[in-house]
């Protein structure tokens, strides 16, 4: 377990989840993990695509939905999907604009609902209520998303601002394994600007100090796909 004092003092925190068992069950959170790995996590999902263009940010969307309404079955709607993200990232770049965040999000409330079942919220309550006991945080809103990152996905170098609220973000990574030759690993820069790539495979986690504030990306995905829960912790 990473203590305290080097958690605030470098603002971040990579670490193996099996490391935190007095504040969760990790039985428990390997069960969401079975139920997720079941699914088929890009359907019913949303790609983002955001992007500047002349110095102004914009961005694009697709539904999976939309494609679903119109196939004769799911299968084609997994094709049809997977095509126009394919053509949507080679738009942008034959174009010339600069995507900054592009990323799948599952929309299956389903999923969504097995995530947010108070497993991974008790464990952020107790990490906080630990990590920050001289705040006295005592309620906490958590924002969850499942997230996916395929071919052409990625994340921009950025820092996430001083939200006035938040307290810090956590990254749950749910691959089994990963090739680093495909990308699409978090690399959080530390105080003194020197990269930590994060190896994105279960059960490693990372936390981001809102406090802190430091700059961070994802890799551009080359290849196979990604998996992973954010959490945006804050205090209501």
């Amino acid at each position: 377990m990473i203590d305290i004092a080097t958690f605030r003092e470098q603002g971040y925190l990579y670490d193996t989840l099996e490391n935190y068992t007095d504040l969760f069950s990790f039985e428990d959170f390997k069960e969401i993990k079975s139920f997720i790995d079941s699914n088929d996590i890009k359907r019913y999902s949303r790609y983002d695509y955001w992007f500047k263009y002349d110095e102004l940010s914009y961005i694009e969307q697709l539904e999976y939905d939309n494609y679903l309404l119109r196939d004769k079955d799911l299968n084609t709607a997994d094709k049809m999907f997977a095509l126009a993200h394919r053509y949507q990232v080679k738009k942008m770049q034959e174009d010339g604009i600069l995507p900054t965040w592009v990323f799948g999000t599952n929309l299956n409330s389903e999923i969504t609902n097995k995530i947010n079942n108070g497993i991974l919220s008790k464990f952020q309550k107790n990490f906080v209520e630990k990590y920050y006991s001289e705040k006295n945080y005592t309620d906490f809103e958590n924002n969850f998303r499942l997230q996916f990152y395929d071919e052409g996905c990625e994340i921009k170098l950025h820092d996430d601002g001083k939200s006035e609220k938040r307290i810090c973000v956590f990254l749950y990574f749910l691959n089994n394994e990963w090739d680093i030759e495909n990308g699409g690993r978090l690399i959080i820069y530390d105080k003194n600007n020197q990269p930590i790539p994060i190896t994105p495979t279960f059960p490693n986690f990372a936390v981001l100090d809102s406090d802190v504030n430091l700059f961070h990306e994802v890799e551009k995905v080359l290849k196979d796909t990604k998996y992973n829960i954010v959490c945006f912790n804050s205090y209501k």
